[in-house]
C-alpha cells in the first residue's frame, strides 16, 4: 500500500490521552498512524452520513472518499479554501 505523510498539530493533553490509550491497549510503533486513519475514516462516513447521502453509503471508504471527490470537484479553489478555513475553526472552537 502506498501512504502519504501527514504532519499534524494537536494540543498536548489529546496527544497525551492518545498516547495513553495506545499504551494500555498493547500499542506498538506505528500504532499511531492507524488510529488516526481509523479515526478519520470514521469521521468522513459519519459526515457523509449527516448528508444523507445514502446512494454513496454502502460502508465501504473507498466509494464514500470517490463520493466527496466528485461532489469537490465542481468547488472553486476559493471555495475549498473557505471550507477548510471553517473546518478549522470549528474544530479549534470545540478542542
Amino acid at each position: 500500500m502506498t501512504t502519504v505523510r501527514w504532519s499534524l498539530k494537536v494540543s498536548p493533553d489529546t496527544d497525551a490521552a492518545v498516547r495513553s490509550f495506545l499504551g494500555q491497549t498493547g500499542g506498538r510503533k506505528g500504532d499511531f498512524s492507524g488510529f488516526v486513519e481509523a479515526a478519520v475514516r470514521e469521521r468522513l462516513q459519519r459526515a457523509m452520513q449527516e448528508l444523507d447521502d445514502t446512494a454513496t453509503l454502502d460502508g465501504d471508504f473507498w466509494n464514500v472518499a470517490e463520493a466527496i471527490r466528485k461532489r469537490a470537484s465542481a468547488l472553486t479553489q476559493e471555495q475549498v479554501e473557505k471550507l477548510v478555513s471553517d473546518a478549522v475553526g470549528s474544530a479549534r472552537k470545540h478542542a
